[in-house]
C-alpha cells in the first residue's frame, strides 16, 4: 500500500510540475531580463546568414537563461531532450517564441540532429548549449561541428557577461542569474566554419577551436563590461 501511495504521490507532483513550471517560469524571466541593461557587440553578423546558410549559435549551457527572453520571438530553433525535463523546457520556450526540436547527445540524437540540419538547410537559426545538456563543464559535444561541416553554416559563438549575477556553483554548468537592473554584455563572436572532412583527429581540432572561439567571446564580452563600467 505505501508503495502505491508514494507512486501516485510522484505522479500528482509531476502533473503539477508540468503545469506551473511552464506557466510561472516565463514572467519570472522576462521580468528579470526586461530590468537589465544590454550593450550589444556583433549580433549584426546574423543578418548575413540568415535566409541563406543559416547560421548555429553556440553559447554555455549555464549562460543560457537570458538567452530565452534575448532571442523571444526570433523563431531561431533549440534542442530540447526526449526527458521529462526537456517537456519543462519544451513548453516554456515556445512561450518566448522559439521552435523546438526533440532529441539530445544521448537519447534521440540521430533524429534531432537530422531536424537541426533539414532547417538550417533552410537558412534557419539554431542556437545550442555545446557542453549541454550533462557537461562537464565547457566540453564540447561534437553534433554541433557535425552540423557546421554538413551544412556549411558558421558556428557563431556568443557569450552573456554580467556585472552583477548569482552563480550556482554547485550545478555542473555553474548556473548563471543575472541580479536585477545588472549590465549585461551579448558578445557575438567571429563565425567559425567547418570545411575539412571529420575524422577522428579532426573532430578534435574543431572541437577544440570552437571551445577557444567561445571562450574568447567571453573574454572580450568581460573587456567590453569593463569598459562600460568605467564610463561616467
Amino acid at each position: 500500500m505505501k508503495k502505491k501511495s508514494n507512486s501516485k504521490l510522484k505522479k500528482f507532483r509531476r502533473k503539477i510540475e508540468a503545469k506551473l513550471i511552464p506557466a510561472v517560469t516565463p514572467p519570472l524571466v522576462t521580468g528579470l531580463c526586461k530590468t537589465l541593461q544590454y550593450r550589444v557587440i556583433g549580433r549584426e553578423k546574423l543578418d548575413q546568414y540568415l535566409g541563406k546558410t543559416g547560421f548555429i549559435i553556440n553559447t554555455w549551457h549555464g549562460q543560457q537563461l537570458v538567452g530565452y527572453y534575448f532571442f523571444k520571438d526570433c523563431g531561431f530553433y533549440i534542442l530540447s531532450s526526449m526527458h521529462r525535463d526537456g517537456d519543462y523546457s519544451s513548453n516554456i520556450m515556445r512561450r518566448f517564441g522559439w521552435k523546438i526540436i526533440r532529441g539530445s547527445s544521448y537519447k534521440g540524437a540521430v533524429s534531432g540532429l537530422r531536424g537541426l540540419l533539414r532547417v538550417i538547410k533552410q537558412g534557419k537559426g539554431v542556437v545550442l548549449t555545446p557542453d549541454g545538456p550533462r557537461g562537464p563543464l565547457y566540453h564540447i559535444e561534437p553534433g554541433g561541428v557535425f552540423l557546421a561541416q554538413k551544412s556549411g553554416a558558421p558556428l557563431i559563438p556568443l557569450a552573456f557577461v554580467f556585472d552583477r549575477k548569482w552563480v550556482s556553483a554547485k550545478s555542473w554548468d555553474q548556473y548563471v542569474v543575472p541580479k536585477p537592473f545588472s549590465k549585461c554584455v551579448a558578445y557575438f563572436g567571429e563565425p567559425l566554419f567547418i570545411t575539412e572532412k571529420l575524422t577522428d583527429e579532426r573532430l578534435e581540432i574543431e572541437k577544440e577551436r570552437l571551445q577557444t572561439a567561445i571562450h574568447e567571446a567571453n573574454r572580450r564580452g568581460e573587456e567590453v563590461l569593463k569598459q562600460w563600467l568605467s564610463e561616467k
